[in-house]
């Protein structure tokens, strides 16, 4: 099997960069990949003729593997910052070498598990752009003006986050499959096997924290689309629970479904429910200690179903039981550490309530821990 290096010297070509020399334009359509040789580039976002940096490369990285992967455009330009050496990789050979070795479909994903492992810096930088470009704001004349202007630049930088996201989870989604065909020895099959599983689980993660993001400004734009069908709810949590208990046994907990009595259908959108789901056990899971309990109940009620979703960790003070459905928000809890998910308590509630119904907070059992309810309305 080739490694990077023989698919280098077999398809490569050297060009030479002087300083601001633009390798890769930010929309143009990919041309293959490159590899930076000697010298250092510059990832940049490009808005309106000005450029805000995203990220520095060194020598030893492949440039561009993600639209020539994915076959989108370029997400972002490339430049050099000094004298710099590339190897160039055209488009068909870049596709055959990928087919042909799975060492380099593995150093392709190494690459972008580094690419989100920076994920955090490139967002941090990126809210460090949108605050520059925010101050000039305060120089517009009118409050019409500035709320305008600030969606504006609000918009712009969730689409950035988003777009960035996604490209890699593709190329990841399809790395993993290329090195779950790869062949291995039998001693070092299970061990494989675990490591593609848990990377899998994390990428799908990562994928619903993208949906959620555009889902949010659906819900916002009235432009989300639900496709209500009858379901039957004591199956969908059952089959909810079991998908999450993986990471109640990590931490250490239980997490059940307590489910005692006969069901009526529900009437919802079965992904967007299902996905609203696994936001609340997300949310209990990560807050609850280990040792701790989590489980689900759900009742009839007389034009509803009510599910609750009950966690012994430290609970909410009641004082900032709506707060925490804010986007981006997290309170102190009653044993003082920090809870709340950012985005995914905010989708749980737009969710529920596009259904017709609601979602609150109540006390967990005896007064510890905490409840989140919510009610779906039954099938007619």
């Amino acid at each position: 099997m080739a490694g990077l290096d023989e698919i280098l010297q077999k398809y490569g070509r050297e060009k030479r960069l002087s300083p601001d020399d633009v390798l890769i334009r930010q929309g143009a359509v990919s041309d293959g990949v490159y590899y930076l040789k000697s010298g250092r580039l510059g990832a940049y976002k490009e808005e309106q003729g000005s450029f805000y940096p995203l990220s520095e490369i060194l020598p030893g990285r492949l440039v561009g593997e993600l639209g020539s992967t994915t076959g989108w455009a370029r997400t972002a330009t490339v430049k050099a910052e000094e004298e710099s050496v590339v190897v160039h990789v055209p488009e068909a050979d870049f596709h055959l070498a990928l087919r042909e070795s799975p060492d380099l479909a593995a150093t392709v994903v190494w690459q972008i598990g580094e690419h989100l492992t920076s994920a955090d810096a490139v967002r941090i930088t990126l809210g460090r752009s949108y605050q520059r470009a925010a101050g000039r704001v305060e120089t517009l004349t009118t409050e019409k003006v500035q709320l305008e202007e600030l969606l504006r630049l609000r918009e712009e930088l969730a689409d950035m986050i988003v777009h960035d996201l996604r490209n890699p989870l593709t190329v990841i989604i399809n790395g993993l499959q290329l090195l779950d065909d790869v062949s291995v020895s039998d001693a070092d099959r299970d061990y494989a096997s675990v490591v593609v599983d848990t990377m899998g689980r994390a990428t799908q993660r990562m994928e619903r924290l993208v949906d959620t993001l555009l889902d949010i400004a659906r819900f916002e734009e009235g432009a989300m689309a639900l496709l209500l069908q009858p379901l039957d709810v004591a199956s969908l949590i059952e089959e909810t629970v079991t998908g999450e208990r993986h990471l109640a046994e990590n931490k250490g907990m239980t997490l059940e479904a307590r489910l005692t009595v006969e069901l009526p259908a529900i009437s919802a959108d079965r992904d967007v429910f299902q996905r609203a789901l696994v936001n609340l056990l997300d949310n209990a899971l990560k807050f609850t200690p280990a040792g701790g309990h989590v489980w689900v109940e759900a009742h009839p009620e007389a034009e509803a179903v009510r599910v609750d979703v009950v966690d012994t960790g430290p609970g909410i003070p009641v004082g900032e039981r709506e707060r925490i459905f804010e986007k981006f928000t997290q309170v102190r809890g009653q044993a003082g550490s920090r809870r709340g998910s950012g985005l995914g308590l905010t989708f749980c509630r737009m969710a529920v309530e596009s259904h017709g119904g609601r979602l609150w907070i109540e006390d967990g059992p005896g007064g510890k821990g905490s409840r989140f309810v919510f009610t779906v309305p039954r099938a007619t």
